[in-house]
């Protein structure tokens, strides 16, 4: 055979589309963040980040683009190159409440699944030297005094229909407090300027290791690990099923052998020990569920809390 019949072949076989996928990550990969810095968002992503590299061959590098209650960052991912260099960090407030809060111009149509990384969740803590030792305590302090005790929270998003959920539903004369994340409404709480705050456990986890804040009580099904003795909602007599889940998506145009290639390589990072020492350190609660899991997950939660935001009267008309 010819060489020059056999390098055209060659060049054939090796199609520009086969080594476009070949070279796939080239270059760092974005992972933008929709809320502020210091919270459970960013404590996740600096998790991923310490076997990132190892395992996908390049470094996630983090991009904080907050605003609209997560809607900024996500509208910009939604609309993004589907080239698989620019992910979200994703949490309930930018997928399932953001959306059933405000008109959005994206829908959970517009994202591909990589997977859901963390689940933890929403704990109630107030100052470590407040006179509340039990959530009980602080229950018959707020219904003596109607709408005197603050509650820090979010403006929008899943903190947001959490605190609402249970202010209207769980009985509790509180007065929701928006502030732009759970690191500024963190602060909030240990500087004074509100008596609690309804806080993704993650965000809220240093704090109350180190005795500046106290945990009262926990959303979700049950105690979490590491908080045997505080009791769940649930427990107390108080509805309270929202937890605070934490994925990564890309937009959904992204090829699917790219989307193949982060599914299989988040699922490897979250098994690597340098995640799960740097995950232990913050108090991230590995969670992993495959994309199809984790899709599902979203998709029912989507489902109640647009059924939530309707009888608030908070949905977009």
């Amino acid at each position: 055979m010819p060489l020059r019949f056999l390098c055209l072949l060659l060049a054939l076989a090796i199609s520009p589309a086969t080594l476009h996928a070949q070279a796939y990550p080239s270059r760092p990969i974005e992972v933008v963040n929709a809320f502020s810095q210091g919270g459970a968002n960013d404590l996740n992503v600096r998790a991923l980040q310490a076997a990132a590299e190892k395992v996908l061959g390049q470094p996630l590098v983090q991009i904080f683009k907050q605003g609209g209650g997560g809607i900024v960052g996500t509208t910009e991912v939604a609309n993004a190159p589907p080239d698989g260099y620019k992910l979200l960090v994703v949490s309930s407030g930018e997928l399932t409440a953001g959306p059933n809060l405000a008109r959005t111009s994206y829908t959970l149509d517009s994202f591909a699944f990589i997977g859901r990384i963390s689940s933890r969740p929403y704990g109630f803590v107030v100052r470590g030297d407040a006179s509340w030792k039990e959530f009980a305590e602080f229950r018959r302090a707020a219904a003596r005094e109607p709408g005197k005790y603050t509650l820090g929270t979010t403006p929008q998003g899943g903190v947001f229909l959490a605190a609402q959920h249970l202010v209207r539903r769980g009985g509790l004369e509180l007065l929701p407090v928006p502030y732009g994340g759970s690191g500024p409404y963190l602060l909030a709480v240990l500087g004074g300027h509100v008596d609690a705050a309804l806080a993704p456990l993650v965000s809220a986890e240093s704090y109350i290791r180190s005795g500046q804040m106290r945990l009262l009580a926990v959303t979700g099904p049950s105690r979490p690990n590491g908080h045997a003795t505080v009791p769940s909602f649930g427990e107390l007599g108080i509805d309270a099923p929202f937890v605070l889940w934490l994925g990564v998506v890309a937009p959904r145009a992204t090829p699917p052998e790219r989307v193949a290639f982060l599914r299989e390589g988040f699922a490897r990072i979250v098994k690597d020990p340098a995640y799960l020492q740097a995950a232990e350190k913050v108090g991230v609660e590995v969670a992993y569920a495959t994309a199809e899991e984790f899709e599902k997950q979203v998709r029912e939660e989507d489902r109640v809390f647009r059924a939530l935001a309707k009888d608030l009267g908070v949905a977009p008309k």
